[in-house]
């Protein structure tokens, strides 16, 4: 799936929630229109062959004047076809059948829910105003609409907890959404939460301890099929826009390499040689070696016998009673 993404900053949003500054992460404040539509000519020019869809993001597009809804809409309309749809994103509580079946009518086959969480202490002290009971009504009408249900989720939100996060786990499994990202907290310049945590009143999660939850997330997700298509906010942000949180450039492939690391850690054995995907040479000695020098730290090694495959799919480990190829 080919994804183009058109952001409208807080266009329709009734709020501002504490962590939120939408003009930094689009680095927009307007829209052009015009300018929307010849990248969506050419978008669908070179995808023609694709599976894709053009995506509004950065605001609550359900709730916006329907007159407004349909001036992105109706430029969109040209370019629909059997491989060309619409993605939005919005908020729960601004969902109902009413909305859904004209979005439908105007080509939308994919909506992407800023949950966050479900978990009704984080809500409320991220000032959301809904609670889990509203989001889990948004995802269940979505489903019932038969549009693809994406969900976006939060962890570090005020009042995170371990409970918060079982908890926002377990509906997300009920629910049972078509994918999810995952966009870890972070403190953003302007924000509201950044009060909080000037004054000491919020502490944000550190690293290691995002990636740990995260893999939790990943683990128990991927038992049900619940695809997890981002983690992490997108890379050419402005750092200084950033006052503090578990940023990293690579969030992703930091949380893949752990993966990787505690499964090597655990099947390791001195006699057999490590078989890795050519795809995943990259992850061993991107970050300076770091997960090679990991690795050798933690099963006090001087080198690593490898050998690596073309045809072992990506994330994929194995030891193997062979001759390496090379040494790490």
């Amino acid at each position: 799936m080919k994804i183009l993404p058109v952001f409208i900053p807080h266009q329709g949003c009734p709020f501002t929630c504490v962590y939120c500054n939408q003009y930094l992460i689009t680095k927009k404040k307007e829209v052009d229109l015009q300018k929307i539509s010849q990248q969506i000519e050419a978008f669908c020019f070179h995808n023609k062959n694709f599976e894709k869809e053009i995506a509004f993001f950065g605001g609550t597009f359900t709730n916006l004047k329907i007159s407004e809804q349909l001036k992105f809409l109706e430029i969109v309309k040209p370019f629909l076809d059997e491989k060309t749809g619409i993605r939005i994103s919005t908020r729960p509580d601004f969902i109902n059948d009413k909305k859904l079946i004209f979005l439908q009518k105007h080509g939308l086959t994919t909506l992407e829910l800023g949950i966050q969480s479900f978990y009704d202490n984080v809500l409320f002290s991220s000032k959301r105003n809904y609670d889990s009971v509203i989001a889990i009504n948004a995802c269940n009408l979505i489903k019932k609409s038969k549009i693809t249900l994406g969900i976006q989720l939060m962890p570090g939100l005020p009042d995170f907890s371990g409970k918060s996060l079982i908890e926002t786990i377990k509906t997300t499994i009920m629910v049972k959404p078509e994918f999810v990202r995952i966009y870890p907290t972070l403190v953003l310049k302007d924000t509201y939460l950044e009060k909080l945590f000037r004054h000491n009143k919020y502490k944000p999660l550190e690293l290691d301890n995002t990636i740990d939850i995260i893999i939790q997330m990943l683990k128990e997700f991927e038992k049900y099929n619940i695809k997890v298509i981002k983690i992490g906010l997108h890379s050419d942000i402005d750092k200084e826009s950033i006052i503090a949180g578990p940023y990293h450039p690579s969030l992703g492939e930091l949380v893949k390499a752990k993966i990787i690391f505690r499964e090597i850690t655990k099947k390791y054995s001195e006699s057999k040689t490590l078989v890795i995907s050519k795809y995943d040479v990259s992850l061993f000695k991107g970050f300076r070696g770091k997960l090679i020098k990991d690795l050798k730290s933690s099963l006090e090694i001087d080198r690593i016998p490898v050998v690596i495959e073309k045809n072992v799919p990506k994330n994929k480990i194995s030891f193997k009673s062979i001759k390496p190829a090379q040494y790490w």
